[in-house]
């Protein structure tokens, strides 16, 4: 999270020497905005925000998706006698967008077909795949590779040397801190930072470029501040499911969206991190009726610094809302840095209570300095109104058929 003006950039200036050609999590260069937004996008409806129905596929697209998933999955019962390796790619013939929930499932015969046919024929109903990018996209670089943070380090400057305030837990419902851990071939555990929020008893939303990369373990920190205090508490997420339209930066991070799922056993230790309400707001999510909103993470505290041990927190202006991303910008040189992705964005209601609307998914550069984190910058963050559908049937599909998910 920056918080203060850069003279330069220094630590990371040879591994951003060319930022046109290095995406980094929750990072971009300026460029054309890449949100995806459908085409005759809907205004928002009575309760204020966008619903799946802003984001459906036409009937046309409906109908091929729906051919060729039934074509793709009669061939595999035809040619893999045997079950074949776990799926690791999104389902064939994924759109841009989640699907549409009312149309009926694909007409094969999932009974009769082997056991990764079935998973890819669920999996592809909800428009959900396994967490990882297309085989041959450019890997996501994680915030260990860009800050050398394989783990986390004591701040140098404390909260009081930075533009932002130390947050209360309780100001911002169902937070936590994600980390994807890999122990790599120097023995060295690479762990990557990323946040992300509450939206059920057992799952948790986040970015999809957190965890787009085989991880042995997903990490999640939550119940206090301060992840080094005795009240910080630790688990391993069971799995993750990422929305099948991500593609990384093949597609500028559109659809970077992912659900952590938690089991019985692990979240138990959460009791004290609250559901949090996301997706409609009590008015039309647009600048006119929130100009402002609240993130708060634990990320870097400047672009190259070192990551908050303390959650931190400051306000962003509204500059635009759609369907499929909103975009805000940093206020008095304060907004999101590399380690805040997949954290959430608030806005407050009239009655004092806080909405989820969105999760951070990608940081532009100042335009008039070109550094990163600093000054007067945009961010964009995935539009909860609008994938609210996504979510919550992939939560069902994965309730009720969990070895489809896994």
């Amino acid at each position: 999270m920056r918080r203060t003006h850069l003279a330069a950039l220094t630590g990371l200036a040879l591994i951003l020497a060319a930022c046109d050609q290095v995406r980094l999590p929750g990072l971009n260069p300026v460029e054309p905005e890449l949100s995806a937004e459908p085409k005759g996008s809907a205004a928002g409806d009575a309760v204020g925000g966008y619903t799946e129905a802003d984001l459906q596929p036409t009937p046309e697209e409906i109908e091929a998706e729906r051919a060729e998933t039934t074509r793709i999955a009669a061939e595999t019962a035809v040619a893999a006698p045997a079950p074949a390796a776990p799926l690791e790619t999104p389902a064939a013939g994924a759109t841009a967008m989640p699907e549409d929930e009312s149309a009926p499932a694909p007409a094969a015969d999932t009974a009769a077909l082997p056991p990764d046919a079935a998973l890819a024929t669920s999996l592809g109903i909800v428009n959900a795949s396994r967490c990882i990018l297309p085989s041959g996209a450019p890997a996501t670089p994680t915030v260990a590779k860009a800050a050398g943070a394989t783990e986390l380090e004591e701040p140098v400057m404390g909260t009081e040397a930075v533009n932002a305030l130390a947050a209360s837990l309780s100001a911002f419902p169902g937070i936590v801190k994600i980390e994807p851990r890999r122990a790599e071939p120097t023995g060295v555990v690479a762990s990557g930072h990323c946040g992300a929020v509450r939206v059920a008893r057992n799952w948790f939303v986040t970015a999809a470029h957190c965890i787009d990369e085989p991880f042995d373990e997903i990490r999640v920190i939550g119940e206090a501040a301060n992840l080094r205090s005795p009240e910080a508490k630790r688990a391993s997420a069971d799995y993750a499911v990422c929305h099948a339209g991500y593609q990384g930066t093949d597609n500028g991070y559109a659809n970077d969206i992912a659900l952590v799922r938690l089991s019985e056993e692990q979240v138990a230790g959460f009791a004290n991190v609250p559901v949090a309400r996301f997706g409609a707001t009590a008015q039309a999510l647009a600048p006119a009726n929130y100009p402002v909103a609240e993130m708060a993470g634990w990320g870097l505290t400047r672009f190259d610094g070192e990551l908050s041990n303390e959650l931190l927190t400051t306000r962003l202006k509204i500059l635009s809302a759609g369907p499929a991303a909103i975009t805000v910008t940093s206020e008095n040189g304060a907004g999101p840095c590399i380690g805040d992705s997949g954290g959430p964005l608030y806005v407050t209601e009239a009655d004092g209570s806080k909405t989820v609307v969105g999760i951070l998914s990608v940081v532009e550069q100042n335009r008039t300095t070109g550094h990163f984190c600093e000054g007067e910058y945009n961010g964009r963050y995935i539009n909860l109104q609008g994938y609210a559908g996504w979510m919550t049937s992939v939560m069902a599909l994965c309730e009720d058929e969990g070895a489809a998910c896994r």
